[in-house]
């Protein structure tokens, strides 16, 4: 059966989408037809209870080709029971050739189910059922005449033939479909990563599309894994995995990362083989953002070549996203931040101040803070001393503020704070605390030196717009300023 076939139909007996399941439907109806038009030949000179005997076996054998075609797998049990039945055909027709009219169909019909192997054993038990039916057939009323066997045994290569050319058509029928449902995840992939916004979400999509691949490529099984000093570490699988895998898989060996040069590397995969229960060939495709991170891909039987192409462009992929999300989100952080103290900067503080005046039923206050003799020190010292003295300045005011308030600089020396939710008292308490913190002397390049800091608070009122706020925060400054220098001043109407 084709892997990742969609199994969604509304009625059995409706014809469905997909090629390989349309051919299976083909095939069935043709089987059917040919049971339909070989049971007038076989039961017109045949006894009443042979006649009976050959309508119950091409009943029961359309019972057969329906439940198989219905769950979409070809069990051991259906194909014996297939097997018996057109031997039962055989030994009951006359001739016994008109029996063929039911096995090539019922060979055509087969093809398109599991492998090639089973195929082949499928064919081989419907000539022994065959053969059985012959050596049946002297037994049957009304069989009096010798039978046609050699007529019949003669064919026996031609139902080879006809089954090698069936399971051909059908391996090119499985490939192009797995090849369409690969092409169809990548697609999918690529398109949902242009409009991911978080890492998760990449990571998210690039699993999906991984299991949708190995679910088109039967047997193909994948794990990203990491270096692990008792062997290597499994992060995510994919595939063909009967169960969980141990948490370090041992015996497992990596190459090394600069001798893979960014291509597949062909493993031992004699510890992974164990795992799935079967022996195949592994390779290790080298993950292009993790570090010391693999994808060991691998099939029962061989390595599909189909797959691991598919594997390593979701790695490309969703690699190239994330890091485009992680170069975005530094280039907002940048954009957004001061670049010297780490705070945020005027724009971050003005949009945070905007939105918390557009919701009228919103508590902030704004603590507007600027240094005292900044100039000074930045003359005495150099303007080494002068940022170290900024860095030492946001670091202190970070530590004092919550962390629901927001902190930042607004340029040179001027700094402001916006206090969410608390009451007028505590918002001086608060400024009080920054006046106490940047009064300590600062160790900078070319000794200890001592600012302090002219702090303005003005509490948002109802009606006033952010502008507002921030213009009486700065007439209180200047009016802490006015009074001497290192104190807290709160604008009054």
């Amino acid at each position: 059966m084709a892997a990742g076939t969609d199994r969604r139909r509304t009625r059995w007996w409706s014809r469905p989408a997909q090629l390989v399941e349309q051919t299976r439907w083909l095939f069935f109806l043709l089987a059917l037809l040919s049971a339909v038009l070989t049971f007038p030949a076989s039961a017109r000179s045949a006894e009443p209870v042979t006649a009976l005997l050959v309508a119950l076996a091409t009943g029961l054998l359309a019972l057969v080709w329906a439940h198989r075609y219905v769950t979409r797998h070809a069990a051991l049990a259906t194909d014996l029971t297939e097997a018996l039945l057109v031997g039962a055909a055989v030994a009951l027709t006359a001739p016994p050739t008109t029996a063929l009219g039911i096995a090539f169909p019922a060979l055509w019909f087969r093809a398109v189910y599991a492998t090639t192997r089973r195929a082949v054993l499928h064919c081989t038990l419907l000539v022994g059922g065959m053969v059985g039916g012959l050596a049946l057939w002297g037994a049957v009323p009304g069989h009096g005449s010798p039978s046609r066997g050699a007529e019949l045994l003669g064919c026996v290569p031609l139902m080879y033939a006809t089954m090698a050319g069936a399971r051909h058509l059908a391996s090119a029928l499985f490939a192009r479909e797995q090849g369409q449902l690969r092409d169809t995840a990548l697609t999918e992939l690529g398109r949902g990563l242009l409009s991911a916004a978080d890492r998760e979400e990449v990571v998210e999509r690039a699993l999906r599309a991984a299991v949708a691949v190995c679910d088109a490529t039967p047997g193909l099984a994948g794990v990203l894994a990491v270096a692990d000093p008792g062997g290597v570490k499994p992060l995510n699988t994919v595939g063909a995995w009967p169960g969980r895998l141990p948490e370090v898989l041992t015996g497992v060996r990596l190459p090394e990362r600069g001798d893979a040069d960014d291509r597949p590397v062909r493993v031992d995969g004699g510890p992974l083989g164990a795992l799935t229960g079967r022996d195949g060939e592994w390779v290790a495709v080298p993950h292009p953002v993790l570090e010391d991170g693999w994808m060991l891909v691998g099939a029962p039987d061989r390595v599909a070549a189909e797959g691991i192409p598919a594997l390593r462009s979701i790695l490309t992929q969703s690699s190239l996203a994330l890091r485009n999300i992680d170069a975005h989100r530094a280039l907002t952080e940048q954009a957004r931040t001061d670049a010297l103290t780490g705070l945020a900067n005027r724009t971050t503080f003005t949009e945070a101040l905007e939105r918390a005046a557009a919701d009228p039923a919103a508590r902030f206050s704004v603590a507007f803070v600027d240094l005292d003799d900044f100039k000074v020190v930045n003359d005495a010292h150099g303007h080494a001393a002068g940022d170290e003295l900024l860095r030492q300045v946001a670091h202190r005011l970070r530590l004092a503020v919550r962390e629901e308030d927001l902190c930042a600089r607004l340029g040179g020396d001027e700094f402001a704070v916006l206090v969410r939710g608390l009451a007028d008292p505590a918002v001086t308490d608060l400024a009080g605390r920054l006046v106490e913190v940047l009064v300590v002397p600062v160790e900078v390049p070319g000794g200890a030196v001592r600012v302090g800091a002219s702090v303005g608070v003005a509490h948002h009122r109802p009606g006033e717009d952010a502008e507002q706020v921030v213009q009486h925060a700065d007439v209180a400054m200047y009016a802490a300023k006015a009074a001497g220098k290192n104190r807290v001043r709160v604008f009054t109407p």
